[in-house]
């Protein structure tokens, strides 16, 4: 097995602890309403949201399934793994996920995004696919932005 990482840095201008409220601790009603092209419905399979749970997202052309492994509340971390679904596409096993809100001096924050990408046998990812990803989580990222920024009242 291989493991190719990725990392970037995204600005928000939302506060570290309402992003983090919207798109961890309420992502079963937050997505659908902020991304309604690109997730249909959110369902927690097992757990109550902490390690260990399970979470299906339904998307538009099928599905995608994580498994929480960190959820830090006071630090804003967020880490889970993708193990089934369609994002998940030869060669990949799986894809392991961590984000850090890192708050910023205007109010907003930096949200750290590390990737670990694990691929079956030796196969290696290309530079395209990795180019693609990265600016599909942007595009995710500037819509979760958009949207919090346009309902205020949203928490």
């Amino acid at each position: 097995m291989g493991i190719v990482t990725t990392e970037s840095d995204l600005v928000s201008a939302v506060a570290p602890a309402r992003l983090y409220k919207a798109i961890v601790l309420d992502s079963s009603n937050f997505f659908p309403k902020a991304l309604p092209d690109f997730v249909k419905s959110v369902e927690i399979i097992e757990g109550d949201g902490g390690p260990g749970t399970i979470k299906k997202f339904s998307l538009p052309e099928g599905y995608v399934k994580q498994k929480v492994d960190v959820v830090d509340e006071d630090k804003y971390v967020y880490q889970y793994t993708i193990v089934e679904g369609n994002l998940l596409t030869e060669p990949l096993e799986k894809v392991s996920n961590e984000y850090k809100l890192v708050p910023n001096s205007d109010g907003g924050c930096t949200v750290k995004a590390t990737r670990k990408y694990y691929t079956k046998g030796d196969a290696e990812l290309t530079q395209e696919f990795l180019k693609s990803t990265n600016e599909m989580s942007a595009v995710f990222a500037k819509a979760v932005d958009d949207y919090l920024l346009a309902n205020p009242d949203y928490n």
